[in-house]
């Protein structure tokens, strides 16, 4: 009979994203750790280098694989550095959404609708939003909600 992996503790359900913190955080249990912050980034890179190459042969098997890759070695980097990839996605989302409401208000305040402007006018209102959001950022109106 085999003895239990050190895998086996680690929850099925919730998120994936801390699955797969738990997965690495058993795995380093019994020391299958990246030694160093430089080690997980030098991953990270090597793993976005295979996910343009899967990309690059339009093979959407590889592409997939890879793509989740990134994504747990992204987790494992996040462990590292003391984040919480959850939260730090939470934030992101929260971050794109006051970003995108900007965007379609100055639109509507100019008569116009997000959805007729040409990606280009879309990208320099996102570029508009994010400044604004920056420079409210000193200011301390830049609170997460």
């Amino acid at each position: 009979m085999n003895p239990a992996s050190a895998l086996d503790a680690v929850p099925e359900d919730g998120s994936v994203l801390m699955q797969a913190v738990a997965l690495q955080q058993a795995a380093a249990g019994v020391g299958f750790e990246w030694p160093s912050v430089a080690a997980c980034w030098a991953k990270v890179q090597e793993e976005i280098a295979e996910l343009a190459d899967g990309m690059a042969r339009q093979d959407a098997a590889n592409t997939a694989e890879e793509l989740g890759d990134v994504l747990f070695a992204l987790v494992n980097l996040a462990r590292h550095v003391q984040l919480d990839p959850e939260q730090a996605l939470a934030a992101t989302n929260h971050k794109f959404i006051r970003r995108f409401q900007q965007m379609e208000q100055a639109a509507w305040a100019e008569g116009s609708r997000l959805a007729a402007e040409p990606l280009a006018q879309q990208l320099r209102r996102y570029q508009q939003a994010k400044a604004n959001q920056s420079a409210g950022a000193g200011t301390g109106s830049n609170q997460q909600s």
